[in-house]
């Protein structure tokens, strides 16, 4: 199955003036195995050690000498002979060396020739420690998350569909036959969901029930991760706020609601750490002035997005007769699965070296509230993005928002086709352009966005 983000480190390790690269995701999205299959694909010699079982050469870190420390590593594993242009050494799992970190600033200063790659799990927690010398400018990112729609139908083998959605526009838009066969692989992603595993699963048995079976193994291992960083909290409380969650998406974030009868700081502080491990990430309240949109952001008032709507719908117990009886996708759950289907992707919609975020806005007013579900930066402006279901449906809280930002751009994202109109309101006063995107192409929208 095919990545993004493959041809990312292809480009990385092609470059001579390249750095150390930190690979940095959840559990299970996918990391170590990114890291093979382009080794592969370049013949290059992947030099593997899994940090949890290796640490042999760890004593020759504090030396800061990189070409020994290989040396020694290369010595160790029958390699006579280093040879930078065509080897590749990857470090895996490397929460459980934090040395690493520093010495990867050695790494570019002293050795740049050789291609370093650095992941793990829990990686973050070690990248935020304030107890060793951080290399700043001398190592590179890329954020990982879980596969998109058009990934998962690339690795089921759906390229008609794949292509469909490429070549759609507001003037060619799809027929009705089209559009009802993507709303059906489109449920189909509602269930598997986006992790590596769980699309690898599927795609060899068609069997949901092993889906769910590989899912509910994922979810485990998250929780089998948290007595790693119990120090920072109570491993009970982890738990509860953890299978809360799914229960609070589309909400905005009350401490009191997430664990009843637990002060707030400790409820925090979980969620933080639940963010560490990229499990869950944090929407948060912005102003949506102007850009970018992190500068208005309210710290204290945010929703939650977890890493994958498949985990969702596994943690939620929404059943797969549910998913497809259910005549509007944005009806299930609330609509919870369709706004975190949309969320997880509008989140990772970035540069690849850039950290996931995403923002929404609201307006609370005594007897006049308003709400609009995401905002994205687009063309040095602030778009208002819906995920609605049908494709009608009040437009109030939207309309709200372009009417006080003095703006005429909108997205909407619901079951309805592909679309794009010209509307008024209040009584003729205002006007906006409005783009109507089915679900199933929120990967097309900063494309789609291009006829606004």
């Amino acid at each position: 199955m095919q990545r993004k983000q493959l041809d990312f480190i292809k480009l990385w390790a092609k470059r001579k003036t390249r750095k150390p690269l930190i690979i940095r995701g959840a559990r299970q999205v996918g990391k170590t195995t990114l890291v093979r299959l382009a080794c592969a694909e370049m013949r290059l010699e992947l030099i593997e050690l899994n940090m949890e079982d290796v640490q042999d050469f760890l004593p020759l870190v504090p030396q800061n000498d990189p070409v020994k420390v290989f040396e020694a590593i290369a010595l160790s594993r029958g390699i006579t002979r280093l040879d930078p242009e065509k080897q590749l050494f990857f470090f895996d799992e490397a929460q459980e060396a934090p040395e690493l970190i520093p010495f990867l600033r050695y790494c570019h200063e002293r050795a740049p020739e050789f291609r370093v790659i650095l992941t793990g799990s829990l990686l973050d927690f070690v990248l935020l420690a304030e107890d060793f010398s951080f290399p700043v400018g001398r190592v590179e990112y890329l954020y990982l998350g879980p596969m998109t729609f058009e990934e998962y139908l690339e690795g089921m083998g759906n390229h008609a569909a794949l292509e469909l959605l490429e070549q759609s526009t507001p003037d060619k838009s799809l027929n009705e036959a089209q559009h009802v066969t993507l709303l059906k692989n489109l449920r189909n992603f509602l269930v598997v969901g986006g992790m590596p595993e769980s699309i690898k699963v599927y795609r060899d048995t068609k069997s949901y029930l092993e889906v769910e079976r590989t899912k509910q193994g994922i979810l485990t291992s998250y929780q089998a991760d948290f007595h790693k960083y119990s120090r920072a909290a109570d491993i009970h409380l982890l738990n509860r706020v953890f299978s809360a969650i799914p229960v609070q998406l589309g909400k905005k974030v009350v401490y009191s609601r997430i664990s009843e009868g637990v002060k707030s700081e400790p409820v925090k502080r979980v969620l933080e750490l639940l963010e560490l491990a990229r499990i869950v990430q944090r929407c948060f309240h912005s102003h949506g002035d102007g850009l970018p949109l992190g500068i208005q952001q309210k710290s204290s008032h945010f929703k939650l997005v977890f890493l994958d709507v498949g985990l969702i719908q596994s943690m939620l117990g929404i059943s797969l007769s549910e998913i497809e009886t259910t005549p509007e996708i944005n009806e299930v759950a609330k609509g919870v699965l369709a706004e975190q289907f949309v969320g997880q992707h509008l989140m990772y919609d970035k540069p690849m070296f850039e950290a996931p975020t995403v923002h929404y806005w609201d307006r609370q007013v005594r007897h006049s509230t308003a709400e609009v579900d995401y905002l994205v930066p687009w063309k040095q402006r602030v778009l208002p993005v819906e995920v609605k279901s049908g494709h009608k449906g009040h437009m109030k809280s939207l309309q709200q928002f372009l009417k006080e930002k003095n703006t005429d751009r909108a997205i909407r994202f619901s079951s309805g086709p592909l679309l794009m109109r010209d509307y008024e309101y209040d009584h003729g006063a205002y006007r906006y352009r409005f783009l109507n995107i089915p679900h199933y192409m929120v990967g097309q929208w900063r494309r789609l966005a291009g006829a606004l």
